[in-house]
């Protein structure tokens, strides 16, 4: 049969014509794009969209490779037959095959296929050396090879190094090969100085915690306790107190009893730092008790406080110095009276009390509009040099701002009010500048209105590069955007925003958003979250990736709750490189 115009005969297969070819010449590209962003269905729809028109064994190949990512083996095994049917003297089809067959577990076929292959490539077919080396790896490997354990080979020394870069849970999984690996690592003293049983798929036993502690040789540096039967607690902190050089303790399991709780912690007198889960019940008095009996503490975590009395704190059970502490959380529970006082949940707080105190979080769950009042100091007192404070449920003073310490890196307030509610349109300055703070986080905090922010970020000259004005109702998106404009140039820091968020701002549209980037060319991360935008935004971000004017480009859009904002935006975006959250 003649063929008609246009066309030429290859292998007893008609090809198109010349525009066809290279329009499945610009499918394969498309494909091996979409393959490269891990985008396989989007790969596999563009190579079978260019088989009927091109027949050249490559698309064949990219989509067996793709099929194999995908796991679907027998697909990539009938691309990859169809390779070797179409050209039997390329490499690349019996290459394919062969490791396809790999992939599926079926390596005596691999090895067929491989001395097929060289049986049927001519002697001087340049890709027969490669064929060679892959068929004699996987003889070794199906014969089991000169393999050799290497705790046997390496020294010592490395093979301490080498296993040091694994985590607890890893080391546990090697102990788990063999009987001789067992030995070697139980001989490891150093490997067992880390305990740490949060990866643990099911209730961990007594018995395995005391032979941790068997293999330390009693001589633990760090032990993070979770997954235990909550009976056996009591026993698991009686092993651990027999290893004297324990300095880090976190855990994580069920305890009720605070006073028993007490007795057995207070043993541990080389604690340097200690964390009491949300599970572990503790009075404010046995908080205290704990802190005065382990003077070496530098961090201290209380994740579920409950008050012990109906009156003042009894302040002989908190230290009155704790020099070394550096990191202080305390967390209240909500089930917890309401407090009316700093002093009811930490009884001192100037720096005579803590010299060194770099953290500390107030915690009150939940957070509520005036859980307690956060009036910490007194006249003649100052805060610690904190680098971080955090507050949930605080009722400031109008005296917050100017008591803040120049050291201050992060604040982060969530909830709260303040104390004189008629009087909350201004804290008092002073002459507080907070020249280091660079994270400032407003929560739902009722007090954050247009005089507050521009107190914090313009009246201050912090050089902030985290701002979060999440869910401050009395703050509207215009009146966000003059703030932030800053014509008179008070703070140029402000240019250097890299992470701004702005969940549920009133008047935050496509518009605002605009302006806002115009204003802080800088921004990498963007959180708008229960806003008003739509897909024209994502559009905005994802193109300016491309353009080779943009100097700085924004990398991640968060976008929970924002129903105005369609999938195919949000696709768009990602293929663009956008990193989005939704």
């Amino acid at each position: 049969m003649a063929s008609k115009p246009g066309t030429r005969i290859l292998r007893g297969i008609t090809s198109k014509k010349k525009v066809d070819t290279e329009q499945a010449a610009a499918l394969q590209q498309v494909g091996q794009n979409a393959y490269k962003v891990g985008d396989f269905q989007g790969a596999i729809e563009s190579f079978t969209q260019a088989r009927p028109t091109f027949e050249d064994t490559s698309v064949l190949d990219n989509r067996a490779a793709t099929y194999s990512k995908m796991k679907l083996y027998s697909q990539a095994r009938a691309d990859a037959k169809a390779m070797v049917k179409l050209a039997p003297n390329d490499d690349r089809g019996y290459m394919r095959l062969a490791k396809v067959l790999c992939l599926d577990g079926t390596f005596d076929k691999a090895r067929d296929i491989y001395e097929y292959a060289l049986q049927k490539l001519p002697a001087d077919h340049p890709g027969r050396k490669a064929l060679a080396q892959l068929l004699k790896k996987l003889q070794d490997k199906l014969a089991g090879g000169n393999r050799r354990d290497p705790f046997t080979v390496l020294p010592l020394e490395i093979a301490e190094l080498t296993l040091q870069r694994f985590s607890f849970k890893q080391i546990v999984a090697i102990l788990r090969v063999c009987k001789g690996w067992s030995r070697f690592l139980g001989g490891l003293t150093s490997l067992w100085m880390n305990v740490d049983l949060t990866g643990a798929r099911s209730r961990v036993p007594w018995t395995s915690v005391r032979n941790y502690i068997h293999r330390s040789r009693a001589q633990l540096t760090n032990a993070t306790i979770a997954n235990l039967v909550q009976a056996t607690t009591p026993k698991v902190l009686d092993m651990l107190s027999r290893c004297p050089k324990l300095e880090h303790l976190e855990l994580m399991v069920p305890h009720d009893q605070p006073q028993e709780f007490y007795l057995k912690i207070k043993v541990f007198r080389q604690l340097k730092s200690i964390v009491c889960g949300p599970d572990i019940d503790l009075s404010h008095a046995c908080v205290g008790s704990i802190l005065s009996t382990l003077p070496k503490l530098e961090k201290a975590v209380f994740l579920r406080i409950w008050k012990n009395s109906r009156g003042p704190v009894l302040t002989s059970t908190w230290p009155q110095h704790l020099p070394n502490m550096k990191s202080l959380t305390l967390a209240f529970s909500q089930n917890t009276r309401p407090i009316s006082n700093a002093m009811d949940v930490l009884p001192w707080l100037g720096s005579s009390v803590y010299p060194n105190l770099e953290e500390l979080r107030l915690i009150w769950d939940p957070a509520q509009p005036r859980s307690y009042q956060f009036d910490p100091v007194g006249e003649e007192e100052h805060l610690p040099p904190l680098r971080i404070l955090e507050l949930w449920g605080a009722a400031v003073k109008l005296t917050f701002y100017s008591i803040l310490p120049t050291s201050l890196e992060t604040l982060r307030m969530f909830s709260g009010s303040i104390d004189t509610p008629n009087s909350a349109n201004l804290f008092i300055p002073r002459n507080n500048e907070l020249p280091n703070l660079k994270t400032l986080e407003l929560n739902d905090t009722p007090w954050a209105n247009n005089a507050t922010l521009s107190l914090f970020i313009l009246h201050s000259k912090a050089p902030l590069r985290t701002l979060r004005v999440n869910l401050c109702h009395k703050i509207k998106s215009e009146d966000f955007l003059n703030i932030i404009n800053d014509p008179d140039g008070i703070n140029p820091e402000l240019k250097e925003l890299t992470e701004l968020g702005v969940v549920g701002m009133a008047g935050m549209d496509d518009w605002s958003v605009r302006n806002l980037w115009a204003v802080l060319p800088n921004l990498k991360i963007l959180d708008l979250s229960q806003t008003r935008i739509t897909g024209c935004t994502i559009r905005m971000f994802a193109d300016a990736r491309n353009e080779e004017s943009a100097t700085v480009k924004l990398d991640g859009l968060i976008l929970k709750g924002c129903d105005d904002v369609s999938r195919d935006a949000i696709d768009y975006g990602r293929q663009m490189g956008l990193k989005i959250v939704t």
